[in-house]
């Protein structure tokens, strides 16, 4: 029995944190979390919970398979930015779109709360910075720069160098480029001129003229209209993924840990 509630225990707090964010990055409809569904999601925030407390993290970037992105050649969906409590919880920073509009906000939930949202595959990708970066970056994330750095309009194909929206992806890599540079980066524009300058190379999403069609008349959440005239005719989209966050931040600290758990 006491081995029972302590797992209860642990699996609570893995769950909950500052804020409750069941829905948000959802559709919104309302459905009923299955056992096996809530079981897996917990066992994989425990092996995660684990895997940064023995790698000392002090914050990391994990990502999510939260949909099948196989046909644009993409295995991660969503990034969030861990960073250790002071009891030893660790907590999730990251950006999600309200309920499929064209609006987003950030949030602070447990482990077990960031692999309940939309989940695909109960797989979760985790890299682990260099001491020094991960020491910024958990500076940078108790001061206002997050906040600040949020754009609130949201498409989910943001173009990677433009300012009129934000993707949750590219929100994290924002914020990292602030840890990573070690500059003054006064705004976004800011930002993504340095990302330019570090050679910085987005994901490269295809959007045929169909589809790209009945995304813009059925869905708020996807806009096309910031990506340069050139690539609409393309019908190619610099995204800011996952594996293109991965691939800059081990050009920039080769030394970064890179970790992938199952469930």
């Amino acid at each position: 029995m006491p081995k029972l509630n302590n797992f209860k225990a642990v699996a609570t707090a893995l769950l909950f944190s500052l804020s409750a964010a069941v829905q948000a990055g959802q559709s919104c409809e309302g459905s009923e979390i299955e056992p096996l569904e809530l079981m897996n999601s917990l066992e994989l925030a425990l092996k995660t919970q684990t895997a940064l407390q023995q790698a000392g993290a002090e914050t990391a970037v994990i990502a999510r398979v939260g949909q099948d992105l196989s046909q644009y050649g993409l295995r991660y969906s969503h990034l969030g930015l861990v960073q250790k409590q002071s009891d030893g919880r660790y907590t999730v920073l990251h950006e999600l779109n309200e309920c499929g509009s064209e609006q987003s906000d950030l949030y602070v939930e447990g482990l077990g709360n960031f692999f309940l949202d939309d989940v695909h595959a109960f797989e979760v990708l985790i890299l682990l910075p260099p001491a020094q970066v991960q020491q910024k970056l958990n500076s940078l994330m108790q001061g206002s720069l997050p906040r600040n750095i949020h754009h609130k309009k949201y498409s989910m194909l943001s173009y990677a160098f433009a300012t009129d929206y934000q993707n949750s992806n590219q929100w994290g890599l924002e914020l990292l480029a602030h840890a990573l540079s070690g500059e003054s980066l006064s705004d976004r524009a800011s930002v993504q001129k340095w990302l330019k300058q570090q050679s910085y190379q987005p994901g490269i999403i295809n959007v045929d003229p169909l589809k790209r069609l009945g995304a813009s008349v059925f869905k708020a959440n996807v806009s096309f209209t910031d990506h340069p005239l050139k690539s609409r005719l393309k019908g190619q989209y610099q995204v800011v993924t996952v594996e293109s966050v991965e691939q800059f931040l081990l050009q920039q600290q080769p030394k970064t840990k890179r970790m992938v758990l199952t469930q």
